[in-house]
């Protein structure tokens, strides 16, 4: 009894994979480094299921690139630009039986996308919402498998949102997408208004 309860929490805390998204290059780390925004505030609002949009205002704030980030009703004065999620991205809901069952043996991968997908509005064009959007797609695998795939591949044991390469995607998305969203807004990123 002990050996099975021991082998399911290996499973369950280990022999877990998620495809991680593509290294960002130094071109681009470099674009992130030099966009300076902390000038720049944003207010998300809440969305249907404020799951997404409270997910949203830490990725956002992960990326060190913003002044402030918080809802959009923390926000005394207006914020320079207001983020709506535009569409939930989430993982596949899979019960992994044979997995269970066979203590990792048999594994279960499912193809997944991650990542974020929302709309900016700058203060002094509101109805002028530009799409921003970083996601991919890749396989997720549970059992035994896994600890290769995270050894030998792109994959990670922990929860691919926290990870450093979706925080650098996200932020360098932002950065290409923000001259775009200056061309309306009132205060934008530094490296843009050069």
């Amino acid at each position: 009894m002990a050996a099975m309860s021991a082998s399911y929490v290996l499973i369950v805390s280990g022999c877990v994979s998620t495809t991680l998204p593509p290294r960002v290059t130094t071109a681009q780390r470099a674009g992130i480094t030099a966009a300076d925004c902390h000038g720049v505030s944003i207010g998300v609002e809440r969305y249907s299921w404020p799951v997404y949009s409270e997910r949203l205002i830490v990725a956002l704030r992960a990326t060190d690139l913003f002044g402030r980030v918080d809802a959009l009703d923390a926000f005394g004065n207006a914020p320079t630009w207001v983020a709506r999620v535009d569409r939930p991205i989430y993982g596949t809901a899979v019960v992994p039986w044979l997995t269970g069952l066979s203590l990792g043996l048999i594994p279960t991968t499912v193809d997944e996308e991650h990542g974020y997908s929302f709309l900016l509005a700058s203060r002094a064009a509101p109805m002028q919402r530009m799409p921003v959007e970083f996601s991919y797609h890749g396989p997720s695998t549970l059992g035994w498998q896994a600890l290769f795939v995270n050894l030998f591949r792109d994959g990670t044991a922990t929860n691919v949102y926290h990870h450093p390469r979706m925080v650098e995607n996200l932020a360098w998305t932002i950065v290409e997408s923000e001259k775009q969203i200056c061309r309306d807004a009132t205060a934008c990123c530094a490296r843009a208004s050069h």
